[in-house]
């Protein structure tokens, strides 16, 4: 019982630290609104991408910048893609808009602040010795000169994880596909048992309770080591209650391109119609391999210092964050921003010749919300000693128009629809 109060102290505290860190930047953003010029030859602090992680580390940018710099974001996509919501739209139709939102009020920054590019990074040029600026060069054709690098191109996976496409219509597409499979299956097999999966046969199976959903997953509990046990028996426990099969321990060889078969495990063996893999995210760091294999874990993710400028001095200018970095298991939202705010807070200081600040995850990062079916989520929160497991009654839409909201755009109005 102590220790509840304890961990409740502890996450009060969070909160009260998040509320006070906003509040401080609100002022500084109306601060910096008063005095910063861009200049007539501004110089920039691009950013490659702008999910969670990038899109952040630009409004932080926008608004911190001293005069005379500003932040270029680069991004391949249309809009702005609700990761968390994808599992859901995949099952449950008539709600695909709402994940993906329009870009460009989130950052809010002052005139002059931040440029807008819609392009894809084709290469990208190291800043040489004694050297102020490198290259982005992009698929059009351009080249932007940076003085400063923020790799935040995320990681690439499949539906129900990414959509994996930068067209809004597309993406929208390939959801109703999705549930297209799902709808005529009778054996839906979904292969991965971390939050995406999880989700969508628990979805799957209470959206079609006639059919047959096995999930299967290659570790003895359900979801990844950041997580405790509590959490994988109150889900085990929910997919029992749903009827949804779930196997352990089992790892077996995907075929490729093939729409019905038998998949065998150990001991046994599961017959398919529809099968979906939700494993493998691959980290998108291939246009910083000209760091060198050094810089890079055997997974592919780059290694970063605590300052998140990658591990390597020879680029001292080159920041991540996101899920293409090495720093540490938990890989959400949260985290993102976290590791955003510590990027261009150190990017601002040294361009004004101060001492960087040091990024370490923190456990309260890693609290996640998990549904499983449609009508439960459950809240996880855990210092590493005591776990909490709340269960919520989520809307069918997951909060998307919260997010909506968040980043500065009216819950489902999209301009490029008018």
């Amino acid at each position: 019982m102590f220790a509840q109060i304890i961990f409740a102290a502890k996450l009060f505290g969070v909160i009260t630290r998040q509320i006070w860190s906003r509040l401080v930047a609100s002022l500084a953003s109306l601060s910096h609104r008063l005095y910063y010029r861009p200049g007539s030859q501004p110089r920039n602090v691009v950013v490659v991408g702008a999910s969670f992680a990038g899109y952040h580390t630009a409004r932080c940018l926008a608004n911190s910048l001293p005069s005379g710099w500003r932040v270029v974001v680069i991004e391949k996509n249309s809009h702005f893609q609700l990761t968390w919501v994808l599992p859901r739209f995949s099952v449950v139709g008539g709600h695909d808009h709402k994940a993906f939102i329009p870009y460009g009020r989130y950052l809010n920054g002052p005139e002059g602040s931040h440029l807008w590019i819609r392009d894809t990074v084709q290469s990208i040029t190291a800043r040489g010795k004694d050297q102020e600026k490198g290259q982005v060069h992009l698929s059009s054709g351009e080249s932007i000169d940076y003085g400063y690098l923020v790799m935040a191109t995320g990681s690439s996976a499949a539906l129900p994880s990414r959509v994996e496409l930068t067209e809004k219509d597309d993406g929208m597409k390939a959801l109703q596909d999705q549930r297209e499979r799902l709808e005529k299956a009778k054996d839906i097999v979904i292969v991965g048992g971390g939050p995406a999966g999880i989700e969508l046969a628990a979805d799957a199976k209470a959206q079609y309770p006639q059919k047959n959903v096995t999930l299967i997953h290659s570790r003895k509990y359900l979801l990844h080591d950041g997580f405790g046990i509590k959490i994988h028996r109150v889900i085990l426990a929910e997919m029992e209650k749903l009827g949804v099969t779930v196997i352990l321990g089992e790892k077996p060889t995907l075929p490729r391109d093939v729409t019905t078969g038998v998949l065998q495990l150990s001991n046994s063996a599961v017959g398919f119609d529809c099968l979906i893999q939700c494993t493998g995210q691959k980290p998108n760091s291939d246009l910083v391999r000209f760091l060198g294999t050094s810089a890079f874990t055997a997974s592919g993710h780059l290694r970063v210092k605590p300052s998140l400028q990658v591990a390597d001095d020879t680029f001292p200018y080159i920041y991540a964050s996101g899920d293409i970095i090495d720093a540490g298991s938990i890989k959400t939202a949260r985290s993102a921003i976290e590791q955003s705010q510590v990027v261009a807070e150190n990017i601002v200081r040294v361009i004004r010749g101060r001492r960087q600040m040091e990024y370490h995850q923190q456990w309260w990062e890693g609290m996640t919300k998990i549904t499983v079916g449609l009508e439960k989520s459950l809240v996880y929160i855990s210092d590493g000693r005591v776990e909490w497991v709340i269960s919520t009654r989520p809307p069918t839409e997951l909060d998307s128009s919260m997010a909506w909201k968040y980043l500065g755009a009216t819950a489902y109005v999209d301009p490029a629809d008018d």
